[in-house]
């Protein structure tokens, strides 16, 4: 897959082992993950940096999760989105272990496979927003 080096992951949650998971996991395909600390921290790097794809837990400290996604959105129209809820413990396991995905950019939930995620993201997927359970 050509130019994945220059394919930008940030990562938004407020703990650092989460970013962690997904950066190794990133890694196998030489893509720049970077991390954001707290909502404030994603928009600064959103409004001075190109990314293709934002993941970030729903539930932030101080901040409507929702609220977070679409000013986001409006930062970047073809920003896709991975959104996660949960414990942190549970949620690095689920991601360890292939968790169950939904595209929810449309009006039904659409089945995705965590594979199928990854590729469309890395590949062609533009504006789509997921959720992983």
């Amino acid at each position: 897959m050509k130019g994945l080096k220059e394919l930008g992951v940030l990562v938004v949650d407020d703990d650092r082992a989460i970013f962690d998971v997904i950066a190794r996991m990133f890694s196998h395909f030489k893509a720049k993950v970077d991390y954001a600390a707290s909502t404030m921290d994603a928009f600064d790097q959103l409004k001075t940096r190109e990314y293709k794809t934002m993941i970030t837990n729903v539930a932030m400290p101080g901040v409507d999760g929702l609220k977070f996604i679409q000013k986001a959105r409006e930062l970047n129209p073809i920003l896709n989105i991975v959104l996660f809820t949960g414990s942190t413990s549970e949620q690095l396991l689920n991601l360890a272990l292939d968790p169950k995905v939904s595209e929810i950019s449309g009006i039904h939930r659409k089945p995705y496979s965590l594979d199928d995620m990854l590729l469309g993201i890395l590949t062609k997927e533009t504006g789509k927003t997921f959720l992983l359970e």
